[in-house]
């Protein structure tokens, strides 16, 4: 250094630092870590053509010295030696694999930056260190600013503590490495450190040859489905991780996948687009590890809560860590309730982080201070004012330091008494002491930022009115000197976003009401020039700014954009944007069926029933009589899932039936529609034969009309006609209506067609067949967001466990779909989950639980006129009440069964009861002759049509029988015992055991 000042010859200093260095010796041993270093050491040799290399320490840091070597001379060799390093591959010994490793590189030179050996050093530190906050990997020159200081800056963004809290997130990413994909949330207040936290995880991911994708959630009203998804996958297609194919839904959430390939005529259903969201990440998790950060996740729409519920258990070996960040104050509603569901995954695992301890902010604030001791009282009083939240901390400490109060002599930091310091008490009067710090003009511009968003672009920024091109990037980097702003390098240079979100909120709160208003106004206007397909955003600023017209055109785009994503919550909020801006009664009609609609489909039946009433009313005001009518069936259909007797909805129907005769062809996709209901009725009220014609009638119509939709409606409703009769034909048609269903992409009709197939093979003692349709319906009827459906499927599946012998899970299938039907109020489907909890209880023998189980069954039953529940119920009561020994109860319970079959001469589910009962009285009372009798012919019918009721009627008649008739006991065992050994065990196994050993 002499030498090169006495010749005013140039000289160059390097400070170099292999990154993760620790976390090599640390994962692959000290050994394989000392090969690393060697290796590295060879390659910046060979960068330093001959110049001297020391190590500097004992670790990973070496310096190096450049005699006659400019500044811009140097920083070539650095970034020459930065991209041998980053290309070389570092070979793992003993096992296969290679280990990343790159190296940051801080440049000062004589005379620029210091006219010293110390000062030099310190100036290339000071480089480094700039290096590794920007993220590692590259290089960097001291500043020449003549006026800069040749101090250390203030350290306070360097990462200390949370030491137990990162090594259980390496853990949790080593073992999802391994293909044990995991979740985890890091759950804490706001400014506690949860995203920090997670960017500490960054290097590590990196180092592993992984990537780190953030998808985050926004605090406004209403926002846009799967929003922090979209983010995900488009960051994941940016690194190309995923083989190109071709996605039929995916592009709805991320356009630059949709390619060259036209979209799919048929369109497509929620269902398939969360199985192309978990196929995409299981291609993408092939090339390399993936974490996914889910920010702010208080924030999240129902939509990305229900796809990350629905993506936890399809990735079963990939290699995916998900992280969530939800912050523990706003942490209730649904929120609560998704984290309590999500901890029943054994792939969870939940962080909370507490604020800091004294002793972990003293270790942070020395090492903000570069090792230097601050002493109890300074931290005491940071320590009150703070009380260890770490952004509140970095709060604290820029206000002290813009104020002068806290300052660098060149040797050490100052500060003044403990007892001259002053600060606000609360946060957001102490951010905006420090934004009041800010120039008028950069304040001004930064609340038009801010009204954007927490990330905001900059042309959109300008053309909002936050002022010209300079004027916004000269209060840019006025703000991310004073770290307000941050760069968003991995969205574009063009876009910068708050260091936190409370700035962002600050900022919003400080404009009166009118300016806010004012420019979420011009927001929407400059949003709806520059990115008119962000219709959710521009929906909320117009709504937010005062436009009606305009707030309602975008909530119907952004109401129907979430309904193409079959997101049905974020779709009402869209609606209810434009129901509260219409602007006149037509608009508030069209709003109102729409609400309708979504409200039907995810069960809320009390609230579509009104809304349908106040759109018929308008319409019919209109003298629309075809809109009147569509809205009128689809109110009697929502009644009658509400428990509106099987009598009321045919007569309703069949006088809509009439009108629409009368309309002609304009309503025949209505008579379609009302002849399935009119069927459906019918069966209902036990007339079979009448509801198999009128389904036959509404195939022929449906097939003349060529619509899919209806044709696989008339499909089903045909099948259920033909299920007791001829099963063949009905599974048969049961499968024609599935691949229609699939073709137009109808997950609720194909969730009901696996339903109906899982009771043909209930009926028929096909368990295993059974138990994967009801499976499959249960899961097409969650990701559905139909809680009707998935309460009804669950019940069937309860059945099927139900006669396998499972009463545990059979009990606790049965109480999940009535707590589901007394969700969504569907009467109906409440009286189904009572019945066979009912059933349940008979069989565990628990008749006097039964017996008042039953008696609640055929009450409801008689209210909504369910003729079939209503005689099984009788009857089910009837046996319990003889296992109790109350005969004349039982003869009672039957004689009123009886009664209410006197026009039935089908086989009907519940029937078997009756005969049972019949069997079991008539022996009682020594009328064996007619036991046997009624037995053979009972057992005659079910067996056409029904074997498990034809084997069950057996088993449970046989100790009757064997005193009457041994012969005909022992025909019927030998008949069904090959069949009934083929089933699963199950009770009626072990009964036709022991029938066939004795």
């Amino acid at each position: 250094m002499d030498s090169a000042r006495a010749s005013g010859r140039p000289l160059a200093l390097l400070v170099l630092d292999v990154d993760h260095f620790k976390l090599i010796n640390d994962t692959f041993g000290h050994l394989q870590g000392d090969d690393v270093l060697r290796e590295v050491a060879d390659i910046l040799r060979a960068g330093l053509r001959g110049y001297d290399l020391a190590a500097r320490y004992a670790g990973d840091e070496f310096v190096a010295l450049l005699p006659e070597t400019t500044l811009d001379g140097a920083r070539e060799v650095a970034d020459r030696i930065c991209a041998a390093v980053r290309g070389h591959s570092f070979k793992l010994r003993d096992r296969l694999g290679n280990v990343p490793v790159t190296v940051s590189v801080g440049v000062a030179a004589f005379p620029e930056h210091a006219n010293d050996t110390d000062a030099l050093f310190a100036a290339a530190d000071r480089a480094l260190f700039q290096v590794k906050r920007q993220g590692r990997d590259g290089a960097a020159s001291a500043s020449t600013e003549k006026d800069d200081q040749p101090h250390l800056p203030l350290g306070i963004e360097r990462f200390v503590g949370r030491v137990d809290e990162l090594r259980t997130l390496v853990k949790l990413l080593e073992e999802s490495i391994a293909g044990q994909p995991r979740v985890v949330a890091i759950a804490g207040e706001a400014g506690v450190g949860k995203t920090t936290l997670l960017k500490q995880l960054e290097p590590e991911v990196r180092l592993r040859a992984g990537s780190l994708v953030v998808g985050r959630c926004r605090e406004a009203d209403v926002q846009p489905p799967y929003a922090p998804w979209a983010e995900v996958f488009g960051a994941i297609r940016r690194l190309d991780s995923a083989p190109p194919r071709h996605w039929h839904e995916l592009p709805l959430l991320v356009p630059s996948l949709a390619g060259d390939t036209p979209p799919d005529p048929h369109g497509g259903s929620k269902y398939r687009l969360l199985e192309e969201m978990a196929e995409y990440l299981r291609l993408a998790a092939q090339s390399r590890p993936l974490v996914i950060v889910l920010d702010d996740m208080q924030w999240a729409d129902s939509a990305s809560w229900d796809a990350l519920e629905y993506l936890i258990p399809q990735l079963e070996s990939e290699r995916v860590l998900t992280c969530l960040t939800i912050r523990a104050e706003e942490t209730q509603g649904e929120t609560l309730e998704r984290r309590r569901r999500l901890s029943r995954s054994e792939r969870f695992r939940e962080l909370l982080l507490e604020r800091l301890t004294r002793e972990e902010m003293k270790q942070w604030i020395e090492a903000a201070f570069h090792r230097q001791d601050v002493g109890r009282e300074f931290l005491a009083f940071l320590y009150r004012h703070t009380e260890g939240n770490p952004l509140f901390v970095v709060q604290v400490l820029r206000t002290l330091v813009d104020e002068g109060a806290v300052w660098y002599t060149g040797e050490r930091w100052e500060w003044r008494p403990v007892s001259q310091l002053r600060l606000p008490v609360g946060v957001s009067d102490l951010i905006s002491r420090r934004l009041s710090r800010l120039s008028k003009e950069a304040q001004a511009a930064l609340v038009t930022a801010a009204v954007i968003g927490r990330q905001f672009e900059v042309d959109l920024a300008i053309e909002a009115g936050a002022g010209d091109k300079n004027a916004l990037l000269d209060a840019i980097d006025e703000a991310v000197k004073a770290s307000v702003l941050q760069p968003t390098p991995e969205r574009g240079a063009d876009r910068f976003a708050f260091t936190h979100a409370l700035l962002a909120e600050v900022l919003r709160e400080s404009a009166n009401p009118r300016r806010r208003k004012r420019i979420h106004q011009r927001v929407a206007q400059a949003m709806v020039r520059r990115t008119p397909d962000d219709v959710a955003e521009i929906a909320n600023h117009f709504d937010r700014g005062g436009d009606p017209v305009s707030a309602y055109r975008y909530a119907i785009l952004a109401a129907e954009r979430a309904r193409t994503v079959y997101a049905h919550q974020e779709g009402t909020d869209f609606l209810r944007i434009a129901e509260r801006n219409a602007g006149s009664p037509e608009q508030l009609a069209d709003v109102r069926v729409r609400l309708a609609e979504i409200a039907e489909a995810q069960g809320r039946y009390d609230e579509a029933e009104e809304l349908f009433d106040l759109t018929i009313e308008w319409f019919d005001s209109q003298n629309d009589r075809a809109r009147s009518l569509s809205l009128r069936r689809a109110r009697v259909r929502v009644r009658g899932l509400l428990g509106q007797p099987a009598a009321e909805s045919l007569k309703a129907c069949l006088a809509l039936d009439q009108e629409a005769r009368e309309l002609g062809t304009v309503a025949d996709g209505d008579r379609v529609a009302l002849l399935t209901m009119i069927s459906q009725a019918h069966s209902r009220m036990g007339d079979s034969r009448e509801a198999q014609r009128v389904a036959w009638e509404c195939v022929r119509m449906a097939e003349a009309l060529s619509d899919s939709r209806l044709l696989a409606d008339a499909l089903n409703r045909l099948a259920i006609t033909l299920e007791r009769d001829q099963p063949g034909q009905a599974t048969e048609t049961y499968r024609r209506a599935l691949e229609l269903y699939a073709a137009v992409g109808d997950a609720r009709g194909q969730a009901n067609c696996h339903n109906n197939l899982g009771i043909v093979y209930t009926t028929r003692g096909d368990w295993e067949d059974a138990q994967r349709e009801l499976t499959t319906a249960i899961t097409l009827g969650r990701t559905a967001g139909t809680p009707d459906l998935w309460g009804l499927f669950a019940l069937n599946l309860g059945v099927v466990y139900l006669k396998c012998g499972d009463y545990e899970r059979s009990r606790e299938l049965f109480g999940e779909a009535f707590s589901l039907f007394a969700a969504v109020k569907n009467s109906e489907r409440q009286l189904y989950a009572l019945y066979n909890l009912a059933h349940l209880d008979r069989e565990r023998g628990e008749h006097d639980s039964a017996s008042e189980l039953y008696d609640v069954a055929v009450s409801l039953a008689q209210r909504l006129g369910q003729s079939d529940v209503e005689i099984g119920a009788l009857a089910g009561a009837g046996l319990s009440h003889l296992s109790n020994g109350k005969v004349d109860i039982a003869r009672a319970s039957f004689a009123a069964a009886e009664e209410r079959m006197r026009h039935r001469s089908d086989w009907f589910q519940g029937r078997e009861l009756v005969e049972a009962l019949a069997v079991r009285l008539a022996a009682s009372a020594g009328q064996t002759a007619d036991a046997a009798r009624r037995y053979s012919l009972a057992r005659d019918q079910a067996d056409a049509s029904d074997f498990y009721s034809a084997a069950w009627l057996t088993a449970e008649c046989a100790d009757v029988l064997l005193t009457v008739d041994p012969a005909l006991v022992r025909e019927s065992v030998n008949r069904y015992a090959e069949r009934v050994r083929s089933l699963r065990a199950g009770p009626i196994r072990k009964r036709f055991e022991a029938l066939l050993a004795s």
